[in-house]
């Protein structure tokens, strides 16, 4: 799921103390010697925080300037498809670099993290693992979800009220219906904050379905909020895709930083498995 969709340099994306200056281009120029540009990589939503660990320690350990761009993983797909320049495309849906590996626009797909769900709710929802099915189906509790297509949290999230209705026949329907689709759309507002925490902020939802890495940072910003583990009989693990572009040696060594110990021990530090 990915986070609302925002496009910005890596300076803008962490604090400046971590991160060496961009390049002074403009419309292809720098004062001086010519200078390549930087290479871009696009990324899921779920991975903003784990990409600013990842893209700092890249740019210490020598690798370039990079521009990223943050959103729901079946926009960028699309966006991708539609011509856009991409040096690396981190999907939280490994299906999206798949199909473009097989389209040819990109090189070959790797599942390089996984992740699963976790439901975020208020105290005063009573919502417990162990009755968690209930809980949500309760009438007056206003459930929060990411968005199906455009988005894969929407998508694993629709597989879990699959996986309900399995155990509670008609639950599906139920959780369809009642779900409030507060994030993962499209046409997100790229210019505002994280969606999940301002759904509670603004007395929006009282649970929302989501990663448990996004979880992690929504009750680091939220005390009061809870987690409830989804039971894995019913959870559903995503399996994050990279892939790098043809003939970009700088997204194929950002690929391998990703891959590799020190980006791998990034992700984990994140909650990624």
């Amino acid at each position: 799921m990915g986070l609302t969709m925002k496009k910005r340099t890596l300076g803008a994306m962490a604090p400046a103390s971590l991160l060496p200056p961009a390049a002074p281009a403009q419309d292809g120029a720098t004062p001086g010697a010519a200078t390549a540009a930087a290479p871009v990589l696009l990324a899921a939503g779920s991975l903003r925080q784990a990409f600013g660990d990842i893209l700092a320690a890249y740019r210490a350990a020598g690798g370039q300037h990079v521009e990223v761009q943050f959103g729901p993983s079946g926009k960028l797909r699309k966006d991708i498809e539609g011509g856009r320049s991409v040096d690396v495309f981190a999907s939280a849906a490994s299906a999206h670099t798949e199909a473009l590996d097989a389209s040819g626009l990109l090189g070959a797909s790797q599942v390089f993290a996984h992740n699963d769900l976790c439901v975020v709710a208020t105290p005063q929802a009573g919502l417990r693992a162990d009755t968690l099915l209930d809980g949500l189906r309760a009438p007056a509790l206003r459930l929060a979800t990411s968005t199906p297509v455009s988005d894969p949290m929407g998508d694993t999230t629709w597989q879990f009220f699959r996986n309900a209705d399995r155990q509670q026949p008609g639950l599906y329907a139920v959780l369809d219906a009642k779900a409030l689709k507060l994030s993962g759309a499209a046409n997100d507002d790229p210019n505002r904050g994280s969606p999940y925490i301002a759904a509670f902020e603004q007395d929006r939802a009282d649970a929302y379905i989501m990663y448990c890495t996004n979880a992690v940072l929504v009750t680091r910003a939220l005390p009061r909020l809870q987690v409830v583990r989804i039971p894995d009989s019913l959870n559903v693990r995503s399996r994050y895709g990279i892939a790098a572009r043809k003939g970009s040696e700088e997204g194929e060594r950002l690929l391998r930083f990703v891959l590799g110990k020190p980006g791998q021990d990034i992700l984990h530090k994140h909650g990624f498995h």
